[in-house]
């Protein structure tokens, strides 16, 4: 740990070593904490940086193959709202009975997806508002302790988010420790402070095993007579979170909401001496004026019409800093801008209390061009997300598929009209909200829908961000149909007799699962649950009532009697069930106490009990509450729910899941297993389906292929998209670990391309076809077509034939059965895995034999 006046960095390494920026660029952040730096802040950090005090094996680490990581960062967050609009100002306020009557208008906050539902045209899966038909019982399996580790009450408006609480969302940070490591609303990066707001526009860079960006607060909005004192997260919602700025006495307050892929970061102001200060000089100051043609209309009723919006438009200034940037500020009402000095301004017009709104806009690499397409969308922000998982389109048929509908409040509906028409056609274009969408929105969004022109020069850790206009984005999410307990294709003839054999060698030799913690317990059970499952597959009832039998004595003291060695609780002060190591040590089992990869470790479990409620439903009865428990933990479909926060780790902007828990990170969320979120929700949706919940099933099978959709296109990229996403020399097949500002071709346990390949894909199940594309497995199994550097099967070679060579081997049976078939019986299984299970995998999902 590095510690001085100017900078505090923590640093973890996960490659050869961390670098920082030269310490001229690195400044202190301005605080009222122990910070008491007067700049701004910028960090370059090359590496991961973590806290202290992290579990030594933070993300897990296969058991035949510990490799602990240096350590990782420490936090603690809290949350859930409602949102009552009083006096033409919108306040966030808790409701557990509805929402009250405003002056003005009320509706039902964010985090409380009541509006999306009901637009027209817009029939929602599953109905989040009701509760899930998996809470059927509100006693709980487990006992109850409290978390040593509280939320904050300087960071959370306690009367107004209450448990359960919220523990893996993008803005995380906000939250936990000292509040004040950034979030990352791309294409910025904010720091909230006490006192203040930054707002950075970070560049990225790259090496040959990271992708970074330069972590830069690029501006600090404030109030420049200190009235602001404190500051509250008050509400968050499907896709954003609320902060509010105050002071001690008076009505001075500053509020903003923040959403990722918005152009404009936007601060309602009551009573505020607004100062801007930047890190860098300013070189130029200049007021903007507005056009008609701006607003896509210069003649006749139109062009009068607008002019009419026009005289009340909000205010524009262009500034030009040294760094060669050009940033967009608007304000309403209008604010003349004077500088003061090299590097701050304030309005023209002196001390006296402003009360409006002011957005700041990076102007990107084109700034003229991009300054006139963001004027037509001035003055407008969402003051609430939700988003709706429709109905599933040709559900018995092919090309199935389901839509994804982001529905945005704004400012300027009044607060959002949920009668609208589903459609922004009759929304004027100077009323319309104007949001960015990563990689994988453009791929399933109709080409209709790309803002031309558009913006140019805006991107995230995911690549390039693209522009849409309008208060509501729909894109369709194709489901792969092929889901369910068994594989892809029948299993042919000739694999049986092989599988068989292997089943009776594993069933006797790979069947005792001795793990102390929930998540390599939760491997042994599920692979006795495949065991079981295949069992049942190729009709051998002595080996599938053996591994019943096994299934249930091994589940039944964690999940009924909790009188295994380290009993799940149910937590009091988050609202969720952790282990009792992890309640009591933030480093023990992965972190499972601070909520880090609760999806990874549950999802086993689930997928146990999913094979046996299929196969035996009386054996697996007393397993069903406490089972129903931990999917509600990890995957709870409903907003009603006393118990469980919706949906802990999924985020439905990003279409893929975060991990990190309670421990806070420069860089923000993580994510390393895909595969391991994959078959969190593949489980959930098979679980579903045995217990007959099928509208449940449709919302988990979305989840489920929207995770996946998101790690063939991040983690799984082909070299194209590689090229074009990030950024060279970082361009391989596969990503480590995904952040929401880095990426690194590296895991949390050691940098060997078989674990930055394998963690990606474990465990086999039907659902790893979603990840592994028959075109990215040839690719990536040899990149260069020649010596296959940096591809898998040098990675795969090198791995000694233990259980990584083995998941290699098995995804190579895509497109090459016969080399995957004559390697994998030479591996040594990992503890979660099979030889049976290979087989049965190379057999059902892979290359089918010709003939």
């Amino acid at each position: 740990m590095v510690k001085s006046a100017t900078m505090t960095v923590v640093c973890v390494l996960l490659h050869a070593g961390c670098a920082y920026g030269s310490p001229a660029a690195i400044l202190a952040d301005t605080t009222s904490d122990s910070r008491q730096g007067k700049a701004l802040w910028v960090e370059t950090p090359e590496a991961t940086l973590p806290p202290a005090g992290v579990p030594a094996n933070f993300n897990r680490h296969l058991a035949r193959l510990p490799q602990p990581p240096s350590g990782v960062h420490l936090p603690a967050p809290k949350d859930r709202p409602v949102i009552v609009e009083e006096e033409g100002h919108a306040d966030f306020t808790h409701q557990d009975n509805g929402p009250k009557k405003g002056t003005i208008r009320s509706a039902i906050a964010p985090g409380y997806q009541y509006t999306a539902p009901t637009l027209q045209g817009v029939v929602s899966a599953l109905d989040p508002n009701k509760q899930s038909p998996l809470n059927t019982n509100q006693a709980l399996a487990f006992s109850s302790k409290a978390n040593s580790y509280m939320p904050n009450a300087k960071l959370i408006d306690m009367s107004a988010i209450k448990v359960p609480l919220p523990t893996n969302k993008w803005w995380q940070n906000l939250i936990i420790e000292q509040g004040i490591d950034p979030i990352h609303p791309y294409p910025y990066v904010v720091k909230c402070l006490a006192n203040a707001s930054t707002v950075g526009f970070p560049k990225f860079q790259a090496s040959a095993t990271a992708m970074t960006s330069n972590m830069v607060s690029d501006w600090q909005i404030g109030d420049s007579t200190g009235a602001l004192t404190q500051r509250l997260v008050t509400a968050y919602d499907a896709l954003g979170v609320q902060v509010v700025w105050s002071g001690g006495s008076g009505n001075t307050k500053m509020a903003a909401r923040f959403y990722k892929g918005l152009p404009f970061v936007t601060y309602e102001m009551t009573s505020i001496a607004p100062v801007l200060t930047t890190i860098h000089a300013i070189l130029k100051v200049e007021q903007l004026a507005l056009t008609v043609n701006s607003y896509g209309a210069n003649s006749g009723a139109n062009a009068t019409k607008l002019a009419s919006q026009m005289a009340d438009h909000p205010s524009l200034t262009q500034v030009t800093l040294n760094d060669g940037s050009q940033w967009l500020l608007v304000t309403k009402p209008t604010i003349q801008w004077k500088q003061t000095g090299n590097s701050q301004l304030t309005p023209a017009s002196g001390s006296a209390p402003f009360t409006g709104i002011l957005q700041m806009a990076h102007l990107g690499d084109n700034p003229s061009s991009n300054a006139n397409v963001l004027q037509a969308y001035v003055g407008t922000y969402p003051t609430e997300g939700s988003v709706t998982y429709a109905k599933i389109a040709n559900k018995q048929g092919s090309g199935r598929s389901a839509d994804i509908v982001y529905f945005y409040k704004t400012n300027t509906d009044g607060g959002g009209d949920t009668s609208m028409v589903y459609s922004p056609s009759s929304v004027s274009t100077s009323m319309q909200l104007l949001t960015f969408v990563l990689p994988h929105h453009v791929d399933l969004l109709p080409s209709s829908s790309i803002l031309s022109p558009g913006l140019s020069g805006y991107r995230s850790a995911k690549g390039p961000l693209t522009a849409v206009a309008g208060n509501i984005i729909t894109y369709s999410q194709p489901l792969d149909g092929t889901q369910s307990f068994e594989g892809q294709h029948t299993m042919p003839a000739s694999d049986k007799a092989s599988i068989q054999k292997q089943l009776l060698i594993d069933v006797a030799t790979s069947t005792n699962v001795t793990a102390p913690d929930p998540y390599f317990f939760g491997k042994g059970i599920a692979k006795i649950a495949r065991l079981y499952q295949i069992a049942q597959e190729v009709g051998d009832s002595v080996s599938a009532a053996t591994l019943k039998d096994k299934l249930v004595a091994y589940m039944k003291p964690w999940l009924v009697t909790c009188s295994n060695s380290d009993p799940l609780v149910y937590d009091t002060t988050w609202g969720g069930v952790v282990s009792t190591a992890g309640l009591a040590d933030p480093s023990a089992d992965f972190g499972q106490g601070r909520y880090n990869d609760h999806h990874f470790h549950y999802g086993y479990h689930l997928y146990a009990g999913a094979v046996l409620a299929k196969y035996d439903v009386n054996a697996f009865a007393p397993l069903r509450e406490p089972l129903s428990q931990l999917l509600r933990d990890y995957a709870n479909p409903s907003y009603a729910d006393s118990q469980f926060p919706y949906m802990r780790h999924f985020d439905p902007y990003d279409g893929h899941s975060w991990a990190a828990g309670l421990f806070t990170f420069a860089d923000g969320r993580n994510q390393e297993s895909t595969g391991e979120a994959i078959n969190a929700y593949y489980s959930a949706y098979l679980y579903a389906l045995a217990l007959g919940l099928q509208e449940t099933a449709d919302f988990y099978e979305i989840i489920l292929n929207m995770e996946a959709t998101s790690g063939r296109r991040y983690w799984h990229p082909t070299l194209a998209q590689a090229k074009a996403q990030y950024i060279a020399p970082f361009t391989h097949n596969a990503v480590g670990i995904l952040w929401a500002s880095k990426a690194d071709f590296a895991t949390f346990f050691g940098a060997n391309p078989e674990f930055i390949y394998g963690i990606q894909m474990i465990p086999f199940t039907p659902a790893t076809r979603l990840l592994l594309a028959a075109d990215w497995v040839k690719e990536a199994w040899c990149p260069d077509g020649s010596s296959c550097a940096g591809g898998m099967k040098p990675a795969a070679e090198s791995a000694s034939g233990n259980g990584w060579a083995q998941f290699l081997y098995t995804a190579l049976s895509v497109v090459d059965r016969t080399t995957a078939l004559a390697n994998v019986a030479k591996c040594t299984p990992d503890d979660g895995n099979t030889l049976t299970n290979a087989l049965h995998w190379i057999a059902t999902s892979g290359q089918q034999p010709v003939g």
